[in-house]
């Protein structure tokens, strides 16, 4: 008895951890299904766009210079967009130019899935990432796991966990 009730305990218990996050104002819903992540800030650019930003903070990481490095999600919602995910993703190049790697099949239906990197002038480092671009009636998102190079490969299962969470719900 004192097992069953052990094991639904631990079950519930679990079953929070992994909740599904909502995106405010959209119909996208994720989760980090291996938790340490925690939100950080929300970012309104304009009437129609706003940036929620989520940092890894399960333990320090470390770059191959011994620098901190911050993996991070970086959710861009714009309201009103009447383009393709593929404008969308055209868009957001213009404004934060990147290569293109490869491409990838997310779970989202109609979604482009990226997989990119760049050099930051800021701090003169490489940066890769994952990234999805979708869109639900007239709301474009853009789900970006991103972290340093030489980081990426410690964090690529985690954020492919991650970016499979990821749906539309009330369609």
């Amino acid at each position: 008895m004192r097992k069953t009730i052990l094991l639904s305990l631990m079950l519930s218990f679990a079953t929070l951890l992994v909740a599904q996050i909502k995106v405010p104002g959209t119909n996208v819903q994720f989760s980090f299904p291996n938790g340490g992540w925690k939100y950080l800030q929300t970012t309104t650019v304009d009437k129609n766009t706003t940036v929620y930003l989520y940092s890894y903070a399960a333990r320090d990481v470390v770059d191959e210079l011994g620098d901190t490095v911050l993996p991070h999600l970086r959710i861009y919602v714009r309201k009103n967009y009447s383009k393709s995910v593929y404008d969308l993703s055209y868009d957001r190049f213009n404004q934060l130019p990147y290569q293109t790697l490869s491409d990838f099949q997310p779970t989202v239906p109609g979604s482009l899935g990226l997989i990119g990197a760049y050099q930051s002038l800021l701090d003169n480092k490489s940066y890769e990432f994952r990234m999805v671009y979708l869109k639900d009636k007239n709301t474009a998102v853009e789900f970006r796991t991103e972290t340093t190079v030489d980081t990426f490969d410690q964090f690529d299962k985690e954020f492919q966990d991650i970016i499979a969470t990821l749906k539309v719900v009330g369609k």
